[in-house]
């Protein structure tokens, strides 16, 4: 017996697409006249990042733009990409029923860590009735992906000859760290695992105090983690705290800013000098 057929098509917005794309299997065949034995799919792709800003290393805005994406339609059934294309060149197909199907849309590359590319991505698995109904289906793109960044108050300079951040911890960084200089300026972009109420981020506060606010030892670190998820933004503010005339009184406020909180909480960390 005859496969029934459905027809897939795919909006992004209000534009219809009809450009020729990749076709990887014969589960899509050349569109024909909608009947009873078709219905219709249509498929939106929406892309968020939370933190979305423009950096000097790349303009997050193209990861909200959806036609930069590539959409890829598997049968799952057989583990197999069955159609490839970018989203703007999408067109309608006739696609064979009683077959479970997912679509992927992404856009960027996933680094473990990275200043000037992240990954988006999205999917959704769907499968067609047998009385070809029309049925929506919306692909949500979200970052692989956390975004960490410090942030050292002016007056840091007056108290300290050198400072310095290293990020560490996730998975994927293993035993590397993503070092921010007293000088930089540009987000790290950390990859999160999948799935994960979050990774834990690590940090070390490295410091050089100039000789007059310290007595013995110039060199210090403060320690300290926080809980990173994926489309989360958080920033470490780093500023000195000194009481002259007391011993041990050159220390460091850091606040933990994740965008949410609106009053971020002060904590005044000694530092361990080494």
């Amino acid at each position: 017996m005859q496969m029934k057929k459905t027809m897939l098509c795919m909006m992004l917005g209000a534009t219809v697409l009809a450009t020729s794309c990749l076709s990887e299997d014969q589960d899509f065949a050349p569109v024909q006249e909608q009947g009873s034995e078709k219905g219709q799919l249509v498929l939106t792709l929406s892309a968020d990042a939370s933190f979305s800003q423009q950096t000097r290393a790349l303009n997050e805005a193209d990861y909200l733009n959806t036609d930069n994406y590539t959409v890829e339609v598997w049968n799952v059934d057989k583990d197999k990409l069955v159609y490839t294309c970018q989203a703007n060149d999408f067109e309608a197909k006739v696609l064979d029923t009683d077959v479970t199907y997912e679509v992927r849309a992404y856009y960027g590359t996933e680094y473990a860590k990275s200043r000037n590319d992240f990954r988006m991505e999205g999917s959704k698995t769907f499968r067609f009735t047998e009385d070809g109904a029309s049925q929506s289906v919306n692909v949500e793109c979200g970052p692989t992906c956390g975004k960490i960044t410090a942030n050292f108050d002016e007056s840091m300079g007056n108290y300290f000859n050198s400072y310095k951040v290293n990020f560490g911890g996730t998975a994927q960084l293993g035993t590397d760290v993503c070092e921010w200089k007293q000088t930089d300026t540009e987000p790290w972009y950390v990859a999160i695992a999948k799935g994960s109420a979050g990774e834990t981020i690590t940090y070390t506060i490295s410091l050089t105090a100039k000789p007059d606010y310290v007595d013995g030892s110039e060199n210090g670190v403060v320690t300290g983690s926080f809980t990173l998820k994926r489309n989360t933004a958080h920033t470490l503010n780093i500023k000195p705290t000194y009481t002259p005339n007391v011993q041990g009184s050159l220390s460091v406020i850091v606040t933990i800013d994740d965008t949410t909180n609106d009053k971020p909480v002060d904590i005044v960390v000694p530092v361990t000098w080494i």
